[in-house]
């Protein structure tokens, strides 16, 4: 796989990564401090968004892919 495809499917999963990351450690400091858990309505609206629009942009990334 070359160098620049690399980056871009890096580029297009390190937010969703950082997003589900950021809810995991809320999720976490909530379990370990027995503090309640923050709404996290926000977040998971956020990452859901960002899933969603990696769903849609998925099909002609790859079709681009297998024909390129």
């Amino acid at each position: 796989m070359p160098v620049f495809h690399t980056r871009t499917i890096e580029s297009i999963l390190e937010p969703v990564a950082q997003q589900i990351s950021h809810l995991v450690i809320m999720h976490e400091e909530g379990e370990v401090d027995g503090k309640a858990i923050p709404d996290l309505t926000a977040p998971v609206a956020a990452v859901q968004a960002a899933v969603s629009n990696l769903v849609r942009a998925s099909p002609p990334s790859c079709v681009n892919s297998v024909s390129g």
